[in-house]
């Protein structure tokens, strides 16, 4: 059995930032689920703008390879915001679903895995061995994703994240399929008043602890 960390949490939760640094803690590969969706999200708005339909997404869904676009194309408000959307659609995350379980499958690494996302303790690997699920307060998450815009360039205020992130929230929450949600086995890390140092040294413990280092 592979050893498998799972990390959700919502969008500037800094889950991603802890995934990382759980990875190379750990000598663990390290699959970022959320840029399976902007990488699909990119394509679409690529091909149909955004005005996309359903079928569209299915389609391109059906045949998209990971890795197939360069990763600095993927942090843009649009790609995020329609990832959110094409997200929410049932059968692409099936599709998707299948892309990632692969991940685990295929992966180099004799050490295990950690994969962070949305709903990667509840639906994709629901039975591994860590789960963790972060949180932190929207204007928190909202002064974090303006930084990352405004060093990739963006022009963007904050209360328009603000607004982003709402809208974000509802979508994941709410979705038909696997929406967002915290499994009942998963620790729960608040990061509103923590920093990225403080965080992966709780998250370490308890993965060190299953690990038995």
């Amino acid at each position: 059995m592979t050893f498998t960390v799972a990390i959700d949490g919502s969008a500037g939760s800094g889950k991603g930032v802890l995934a990382i640094g759980i990875s190379d803690r750990f000598n663990l590969a390290y699959f970022d689920t959320g840029l399976l969706y902007r990488g699909l999200s990119y394509i679409v708005l690529e091909e149909f703008g955004e005005n996309f339909k359903k079928n569209d997404v299915i389609n391109i869904a059906k045949l998209f390879k990971v890795n197939a676009i360069e990763e600095k194309n993927l942090r843009s408000p649009i790609v995020g915001r329609c990832a959110s959307i094409i997200g929410a659609i049932p059968e692409v995350r099936k599709i998707l679903i299948k892309i990632q379980r692969e991940f685990k499958e295929k992966s180099s690494s004799d050490k295990g895995i950690v994969v962070d996302g949305r709903d990667i303790g509840t639906v994709i690997f629901p039975n591994a061995d860590v789960k963790f699920f972060i949180s932190a307060s929207i204007e928190e998450r909202a002064r974090r994703r303006l930084l990352d815009f405004t060093k990739s360039g963006e022009n963007i205020s904050y209360d328009e994240v603000i607004k982003q992130l709402q809208k974000r929230d509802q979508r994941d929450k709410e979705r038909s399929v696997a929406p967002l949600v915290a499994a009942k086995d998963a620790h729960l890390i608040d990061t509103t008043n923590i920093n990225k140092e403080e965080t992966l040294k709780i998250a370490s413990s308890l993965v060190a602890k299953k690990l038995g280092d």
